[in-house]
């Protein structure tokens, strides 16, 4: 029988089928036409009054601020909030003569949207792939050939509706307020960090914390721990005083690598530092690591501040990550040495774009913290990519060139051997150094910075999260690149901070379990999620009716964590002048 008369192909039909049907239903659902928002506008006029009425009703008779935020009710409850914040937007909108200039800037919903549309395409991808491969391991060899056809078509497909996705911000009209936006905010947080480290009192009169770098782990680790110290001092409104003395990567200090983190808060103000428990009254508080830290509080990784929580959310699609550059673009300063020498190494190397990094873990960390995964693996998403680039840009020639992370110096010529129509960039010299019995040093330290500056100069990372210098690479692309959470293709885990505080997911749809090892879940449950693995399942835990296993991912959304925190109001940025 012809493969294309048996089941296998009615099932493969019927995963395409949904996968339209979600992004057509989507994309239907962001219609520009001005009469449909017109007639919009004047229901939700016509309608304020009686949501009003319904919300407190509701809360008067189920309680519902006493409860789990969890059930019908809630959600009910949550979806009248947000129709009324949606009304109070379009309002403004109407009132400024029915228009969005560019410094308007979209809509929270449009960028929410359009990112979402991009995540669902993926997992789509994500999903169908892996069961279209399943499938094919049970045909016999003949319709094996004809099956590949068949995920050849779907992969192309899916690339091309991947390549339009990204081009909605080219012809959107909104890009110049985003990069305006992305810059404004940068400012921003460039200016309340400086007053933060360089209080206008002198050090001893104002309330500061202590941390100690040295936590005896490799250079993204012991970065991940400095950045978990700043969070908490930012929170707090308190400059951060780092002992870095004996820094196993220079011996000499953080200070002859960075510049100093303040100008008139040294070592001197920071002696009889109290433990966490005193951070509320004590002068000086040290803080401990982030997996010994007792009590948590709410403003701890990954929450970002309430202040500026709405700016963040809509220019950016992982808003923690952006938040945490930034902490990064101000403690990492390069001296003046470090930054010659970058810029010698960039010459050098004749660093172009477009390109691709891929950060490839081996030596102690495979088989402990990480799986090994093939150089095909890397290489499958960096030709995707280039292969969406081209859709997007179809007149343009380019030379497809990756930029290549290693502790493994025999990567490069595996890599080169197999893919000669690449142009890979990268130092062995640089992959030697981060063997085990040279790791730290500074002319170590000198290569892995390297590495994280070219990696977070690259359009796209390919790398597993897992790894703490993938991982940091990714948060310093967020300076540069707005609205850049898309451009990684993890491996392995999803992005998290380690010791982080809970990462919750929001279930935007009802589910049944169908799927071994599956759990059933109700519309606004939220969702403990362990990880995603990338075939259209996550996995974790559902903190409404307490079951676990796996879950579809393209049914949940991230919850973005909000905590009050310092609010520098005494620091003002002239958004006109960026």
């Amino acid at each position: 029988m012809l493969l294309f008369g048996n089941k296998f192909y009615i099932i493969f039909i019927l995963l395409w089928i949904f996968g339209l049907y979600c992004i057509l239903t989507t994309f239907h659902s962001t219609s520009n036409n001005d009469k449909i928002f017109e007639d919009r506008i004047e229901h939700l006029q016509n309608e304020v009054e009686s949501l009003r009425q319904k919300l407190v009703q509701l809360q008067s008779e189920n309680n519902i601020n006493d409860q789990v935020q969890s059930g019908s009710n809630n959600v009910q409850c949550q979806e009248l909030k947000n129709e009324l914040k949606r009304l109070k937007r379009q309002l403004i909108s109407k009132n400024d003569g029915g228009t969005i200039s560019s410094r308007d800037g979209p809509s929270l919903e449009y960028e929410q949207l359009r990112r979402k549309i991009e995540m669902q395409a993926r997992e789509i991808s994500y999903f169908t792939t892996d069961q279209l491969n399943k499938i094919s391991e049970k045909l016999s060899d003949q319709d094996k050939e004809n099956w590949k056809n068949v995920i050849l078509r779907f992969t192309d497909q899916n690339r091309v509706l991947l390549a339009s996705i990204r081009n909605l911000t080219v012809v959107d009209g909104y890009q110049l307020w985003r990069e305006h936006e992305h810059e404004s905010l940068s400012k921003l947080m460039q200016a309340r960090l400086n007053v933060l480290q360089n209080p206008s009192k002198s050090c001893q009169d104002v309330k500061r914390v202590t941390c100690n770098i040295n936590k005896g782990c490799g250079y993204g680790c012991e970065i991940h721990h400095a950045m978990h110290c700043f969070h908490i001092a930012y929170a707090l409104g308190r400059p951060m005083i780092l002992f870095s003395d004996g820094w196993r990567y220079n011996p000499g200090g953080f200070d002859q690598v960075f510049q100093p983190l303040s100008r008139n808060c040294t070592k001197a103000s920071a002696t009889s530092a109290s433990s966490w428990g005193n951070y509320d009254t004590a002068d000086v508080v040290e803080i401990p690591l982030i997996d010994n830290i007792y009590p948590r509080k709410d403003f701890m990784p990954m929450a970002i501040p309430e202040d500026i929580s709405e700016r963040l959310i809509r220019l950016h699609g992982n808003p923690f990550v952006w938040f945490t550059g930034q902490l990064i673009k101000y403690f990492l300063r390069p001296q003046e040495w470090l930054s010659e020498f970058i810029e010698k190494k960039y010459h050098s190397i004749n660093f172009q774009t477009p390109i691709v990094g891929i950060h490839v873990r081996r030596t102690d960390k495979v088989g402990s913290e990480a799986a090994f995964h093939d150089i095909s693996e890397y290489m499958k998403h960096v030709e995707d990519y280039y292969i969406i680039y081209q859709y997007q840009n179809p007149n343009l020639k380019f030379t497809k060139r990756v930029f290549l992370a290693t502790d493994e110096p025999s990567v490069f010529s595996d890599a080169r051997s197999k893919y000669p129509d690449y142009i890979f960039y990268g130092d062995r010299a640089i992959a030697q150094s981060a063997q085990l019995h040279t790791r730290y040093g500074t002319e170590s330290l000198k290569g892995v910075l390297l590495d994280v500056h070219f990696l977070s100069l690259c359009d796209y990372l390919v790398c597993t999260f897992s790894s703490q210098i993938c991982r940091v690479a990714y948060e310093v692309m967020q300076q540069r690149v707005v609205d850049g959470a898309w451009r990684v293709q993890p491996l392995d885990d999803v992005y998290y901070f380690g010791g982080q505080n809970a990462h919750n997911q929001r279930a935007i749809i009802s589910h049944k379990a169908i799927w071994p090892n599956e759990f059933s879940f109700d519309r606004g449950d939220i969702i403990g999620t362990e990880g995603n693995h990338w075939d259209g399942f996550s996995k974790g835990s559902d903190k409404t009716n307490g079951q676990s296993g796996l879950y579809p991912t393209y049914k949940t959304e991230e919850i973005v964590n909000i905590a009050k925190m310092y609010t520098y109001s005494e620091v003002r940025v002239n958004a006109n002048e960026v």
